[in-house]
C-alpha cells in the first residue's frame, strides 16, 4: 500500500498546487541530471510516474539502491528512457521513490511529515514509520509500515472518494 499512499500526497500537492502532474520530471533535480538528456527522458512527466509509463523498459530499482554514492535519483536517471514516455507500462518502484523526491523538494516536507496532518491525523492513524534513502526521502514505493486497522481506515477513505467520483 506504500504507492497508494505516496500517490495520495501527489494528489493532494498537486490540489495545493506546489506542482502540476504535466512537470518535467527532470526540472525538479537540475542537481542529479545525467550530463546528456535524450529526448525521451525530457519528455518524462509527473504523469509517466504516476503511471509508471515512464518509457524505460525496466524497473529502476536495482540501479538505485546498488549505487556506491548512495544517491537513488541519480540511479533512476541512469536507466535509458527507450520509450515515448505514456506508451508503454513497467511496474517500477523506483519510479514512485521519484514521486517521493518530489512531494519532499516541493513541501520541504518528507512523506510522514506532510501526510500526518492532511491524512493521518484525520483517519487517527497513530505512529506511522516510513524507511528512507540514504538521500534521507522516504522510500515511496515499499517501506511504509502500518496497523492492519490503519490500512482498512485508507480501503474506506478511497471507497468514499470513488463512490463521490462516480455519483
Amino acid at each position: 500500500v506504500s504507492k497508494s499512499f505516496t500517490s495520495t500526497a501527489v494528489g493532494l500537492a498537486v490540489a495545493e498546487g506546489r506542482f502540476s502532474i504535466d512537470d518535467p520530471v527532470l526540472s525538479f533535480f537540475p542537481d542529479e541530471m545525467p550530463t546528456e538528456v535524450s529526448d525521451l527522458l525530457a519528455a518524462m512527466r509527473v504523469r509517466h510516474l504516476l503511471s509508471m509509463t515512464s518509457g524505460q523498459a525496466i524497473d529502476t530499482w536495482g540501479f538505485m539502491v546498488d549505487r556506491p554514492d548512495g544517491n537513488w535519483i541519480k540511479g533512476f536517471f541512469t536507466v535509458p528512457v527507450v520509450h515515448e514516455p505514456g506508451t508503454q507500462f513497467v511496474y517500477n518502484t523506483g519510479a514512485t521513490y521519484i514521486l517521493s523526491a518530489i512531494v519532499q523538494k516541493t513541501t520541504g516536507m518528507k512523506l510522514m511529515d506532510y501526510l500526518q496532518p492532511r491524512l493521518f491525523e484525520p483517519l487517527g492513524i497513530d505512529d506511522p514509520t516510513w524507511m528512507t534513502s540514504p538521500q534521507g526521502v522516504s522510500t515511496g514505493g515499499w517501506g511504509l509500515s502500518l496497523r492492519t486497522e490503519d490500512i482498512a481506515k485508507f480501503g474506506l477513505l478511497s471507497l468514499e472518494v470513488c463512490t463521490a467520483c462516480q455519483g
